[in-house]
């Protein structure tokens, strides 16, 4: 029967490791023939030479592997792959990886193919909480609400700092105020935001300031194509964190986003905090 290699471009890891993802699909690293096999033929078909292809792919790189019955690999399994790829991007507060192309080797034949370009940006280093969240989220069954969780895996892909920008903005607008009506967007955002991740009125003040301030930088670039470039980097981090921790957070308490939204209003006539007032077993902050 054929191996199938998945190498996960731009990941590194401390140690081995070896995490089931449903048969017959494994998650590893530290396993030197991988990067041998894949450095042997998948760098030939990339015309890489060795320096630039060891920043990509490395026997700590995460693989996934499987002994699989053909030598293509069926359109409903490459689905299967990209979705471990953005449960991996998911987990990780920072950094990026993808799965670019996957082997199919049963000696003395191979076949590669090739699924998306890589994404570029720091590595994810696959240890501690971001292993944490990854296993947590693979052993969860749910469902991401699509809008938001489409445009957070476009933002890690895109170059431009407005771009990411963007798709960030549409994901936490479509998760926090589908709702809202023209002129009460920034009040409902502002409001629900901070109370979804503050735990005391200091907080809950930086964060409404940060949304004001960043929403306005949105609307620039709209409806003024302004050009803000890298002053945009340190805010486009930490709205990544806000997408991403409220993805996390949504889909390991299986809440709704119309749950979401009426617990947050609720919040707000009480001036409790989400976790001190619903305790979930999981609960992913952000930093200020």
């Amino acid at each position: 029967m054929p191996t199938l290699i998945a190498p996960v471009f731009n990941s590194m890891t401390d140690e081995p490791v070896a995490i089931p993802l449903g048969i017959p699909f494994m998650l590893v690293s530290g396993e030197e023939w991988l990067y041998d096999v894949t450095s042997r033929y998948l760098r030939n078909e990339m015309n890489e030479n060795r320096f630039f292809f060891d920043k990509k792919v490395s026997a700590q790189s995460l693989f996934i592997v499987a002994k699989y019955p053909e030598m293509k690999v069926t359109d409903e399994d490459r689905t299967l792959i990209e979705s471990f790829e953005h449960k991996l991007n998911l987990a990780a507060q920072a950094g990026v990886c993808s799965i670019p192309y996957v082997m199919t080797r049963e000696k003395p034949t191979h076949g590669i193919t090739y699924l998306k370009r890589s994404l570029e940006g720091d590595p994810i280093h696959f240890s501690g909480k971001t292993r944490n969240i990854f296993e947590r989220l693979l052993a969860q069954d749910g469902q991401f609400p699509d809008l938001a969780y489409n445009r957070y895996m476009l933002s890690l892909e895109k170059e431009g700092w407005e771009d990411r920008l963007l798709d960030l903005w549409i994901a936490l607008e479509s998760l926090f105020v589908p709702d809202g009506k023209k002129g009460e967007i920034m009040y409902k955002l502002r409001l629900r935001i901070a109370y979804y991740f503050g735990q005391s009125l200091e907080e809950r003040k930086r964060i409404s300031d940060f949304i004001k301030r960043s929403y306005n930088h949105r609307s620039e670039i709209v409806h003024s194509g302004k050009q803000l470039g890298n002053d945009l980097k340190e805010e486009i981090l930490l709205l990544r964190s806000m997408a991403r921790a409220a993805l996390i957070n949504m889909y390991l308490e299986t809440i709704s986003q119309q749950e979401l939204r009426n617990r947050l209003d609720e919040l707000i006539l009480s001036g409790e905090s989400y976790r001190q007032r619903y305790q979930p077993a999981f609960f992913e902050e952000i930093s200020l």
